[in-house]
């Protein structure tokens, strides 16, 4: 039996799902002395129909029931209804936070801390301010030039552990892009491009993971094949799947790096020519179109280097994983996977494999991998989140979102003036 702590954040803005959504590394993560959080809020906090804004919060981690401790940044309003526009944050061993956010094919909006604003300790300490962040920035500073861009969209952060930053994004459309990463260096503190490792030809990868452990850095994705979908974006608001969608998602590919992405690696550990295309040999479970496949599940790297990603096919979940130079796959029980339902995670703690699943009906259950079963830990009622892990901290801590109850509908939009919050789940 497991114990439950749950703190409430924030109002979550209505609209279209645009905090916990499954694609945000990180929007939960521990560093130092504290836990952080980044979150979109409405300027007031009692009103989900207001302006939405950008926020960051931190608390002690030494310290039990100590309130959160929030900035709000009232330099930006996010106005475009459109669930893809998260917030992602990343903190490298200078100290310096970074955050990028509201991007579906837009430039670049990347905001960063003063330097030591996360490692400074005791009297020291740097405060906890507005002041401490700088302005909006469009553009990533460099050594010598600026790097500037047009279209970009999912940022994802990872920290390496020699205390380096890596940004990574989609740069083109949705079925029609290539992947880049970007390194920021802590004892210069600018930018590098590390440069273009996924080519998207006729389609893009949509990643499940990014994740450095054990001296690799781990990435699996699903391709999606292009079809012609521009038409029907506006100015204020995106489609949020479909024409070109899912349905056009298939297989799971994978490959890993020793040198933080300069030169990957398939499963069969043989090299590859990067940039990876479609004609190369990353395949790792042959996945049809039209099976369900939903795009951004899920990746965890255990300790020991193991390699998990979760899926679903034909209304299922699924756990997939590397061996030595192989891959199975595995049915999650009988747990309902609907198509353009909420998207789950997997994680490992004490070298015990956990997948968070969200269900019909705000539903949301806490599964553990047993031999060949998956028992039951823990279910929660009036969540319709996409759950977010805090990957920096041994324990666990699940960022997710209050459903509406007078709205149980799939997909991710909230509506009316009901309040619904955004909540930290500690399994204890």
């Amino acid at each position: 039996m497991v114990s439950i702590a749950t703190t409430t954040l924030a109002v979550d803005p209505n609209g279209w799902r645009i905090n916990t959504c499954s694609f945000q590394q990180d929007a939960i993560m521990s560093y130092g002395e504290y836990q952080y959080v980044v979150l979109y809020r409405t300027l007031e906090d009692s009103d989900p129909l207001g302006p939405r804004v950008t926020s960051i919060g931190r608390k002690r981690l030494s310290i039990a029931n100590l309130t959160w401790d929030f900035i709000i940044f009232h330099d930006y309003v996010q106005t475009k209804d459109d669930g893809h526009n998260v917030i992602s944050m990343g903190i490298s061993l200078d100290g310096i936070i970074h955050m990028a956010w509201d991007m579906h094919g837009d430039s670049i909006h990347y905001r960063k801390s003063v330097l030591g604003l996360a490692t400074t300790k005791g009297e020291s300490r740097l405060t906890w301010l507005a002041a401490s962040f700088g302005p909006v920035q469009g553009q990533l500073d460099c050594e010598d030039k600026l790097f500037n861009f047009d279209e970009i969209t999912y940022p994802r952060f990872q920290t390496l552990d020699n205390g380096n930053l890596l940004l990574e994004f989609r740069s083109g459309r949705s079925g029609l892009g290539d992947c880049y990463i970007y390194q920021f260096s802590k004892f210069t503190h600018k930018w590098s491009q590390v440069g273009m490792y996924i080519h998207g030809v006729e389609n893009n990868a949509y990643i499940h993971g990014f994740d450095y452990c054990g001296g690799k850095l781990h990435v699996s994705w699903t391709y999606r094949d292009f079809v012609e979908d521009r038409t029907i974006a506006t100015s204020t608001s995106t489609l949020q799947a479909g024409p070109n969608g899912p349905e056009n998602n298939h297989d799971l590919h994978y490959m890993y790096s020793p040198d933080y992405g300069l030169t990957w690696y398939n499963s069969k550990n043989v090299k590859l020519d990067a940039p990876v295309d479609i004609y190369q040999d990353t395949l790792a479970v042959e996945i049809g179109k039209y099976s369900g496949i939903m795009n951004q599940e899920g990746q965890c790297v255990g300790d020991n280097g193991s390699v998990h990603v979760l899926g679903r096919e034909y209304g299922k979940y699924f756990h997939y994983w590397k061996t030595s130079n192989e891959w199975r796959k595995e049915q999650i029980g009988d747990y309902e996977a609907p198509l353009f339902g909420a998207r789950g995670k997997v994680l490992v703690r004490n070298n015990q494999l956990l997948a968070l699943l969200p269900l019909n009906g705000h539903e949301f259950v806490i599964v553990q991998k047993f031999g060949d079963k998956w028992n039951l830990l823990h279910q929660f009622h009036g969540l319709d989140g996409e759950p977010l892990v805090d990957r920096y901290s041994s324990g666990i801590y699940i960022l997710q979102r209050e459903g509406d109850p007078e709205n149980k509908e799939i997909g991710g939009r909230a509506t009316g003036i009901r309040r619904r919050n955004i909540v930290i789940i500690e399994i204890l």
